[in-house]
């Protein structure tokens, strides 16, 4: 399962700030892949929560394996310094690569398309239970350490969100957006056509998309933001359903706010 997303718009250091795109499995275990800034290094990251252990693929990566995931248990988290570019493309990418006695391995990497080449932020073992990924997964714009509304604007663009297994190759059917309960009214969803949409959030963010709506209702022709502009293009009807949902709420952090898009197939 895969997602790009493009920064266009955020400080390059002096805030801790996180786009990234979360999904869960068929038990309804949850994982993440971020691509983000810790105040003054730019990393990627992958998670999941509960899991066996973490495993860096090389030295310039590490893995934590008692990370605490708010009231959702620990899990473990791989992390990788990252050297990203604003208006550049990124695929974030979660799949399974491996038994290792009776449990799953999952691999998370980000592919760089300005320089065609892939990085793996770590393996992660999960037990058996855990099943292949399931129908849900979202996106999210996170404000890790923010105490209040007055934060600096950014604006990421995601595109081109992919499943692939043996039922089927698909993108997302449905996308509805819909905002969390924060009393930060500062973000904003724009629907740019192609399965792409851009997330905006920050001081002079004006709410323009009403929570609730559909972005599209069918299975869209996929664009990259790899490319320059993104026209709208024809539906084409797909076997399972997506849901898309945009939010200001608090999401692994306690000091967090984030923005947050989710699917559900």
């Amino acid at each position: 399962m895969s997602i790009d997303v493009k920064v266009v718009r955020s400080p390059e250091s002096n805030i801790a700030i996180y786009w990234g795109h979360q999904f869960q499995f068929a038990n309804n275990e949850t994982g993440y892949l971020t691509l983000g800034l810790g105040e003054t290094t730019k990393l990627v990251s992958f998670g999941i929560f509960d899991a066996i252990q973490g495993v860096p693929n090389n030295s310039s990566g590490l893995c934590d394996n008692i990370i605490g995931f708010l009231s959702t248990g620990i899990g473990s988290a791989c992390y990788l310094i990252y050297d990203w570019n604003i208006g550049y493309n990124y695929r974030l990418q979660v799949s399974r690569i491996s038994d290792v006695n009776g449990s799953e391995q999952w691999q998370g990497t980000v592919y760089d398309y300005a320089s065609n080449s892939t990085s793996i932020i770590g393996n992660i073992l999960v037990p058996h239970t855990y099943g292949q990924l399931g129908t849900a997964s979202s996106t999210w714009d996170e404000y890790a350490t923010a105490a209040s509304c007055n934060t600096t604007s950014t604006s990421a663009i995601f595109s081109y969100p992919y499943a692939q297994n043996s039922a089927g190759n698909h993108a997302p059917s449905q996308a509805e957006v819909t905002y969390g309960n924060s009393a930060c009214q500062d973000s904003n969803v724009q629907y740019l056509g192609g399965g792409a949409y851009e997330a905006d959030a920050g001081n002079n963010i004006s709410r323009d998309t009403p929570a609730k709506t559909l972005m599209w209702s069918h299975e869209p022709a996929l664009v990259s933001q790899s490319q320059a502009s993104v026209p709208e293009f024809p539906l084409v009807t797909a076997p399972y359903v997506a849901f898309v949902v945009i939010s200001t709420v608090v999401i692994f952090r306690l000091a967090g706010r984030s923005l947050n898009v989710q699917f559900n197939g």
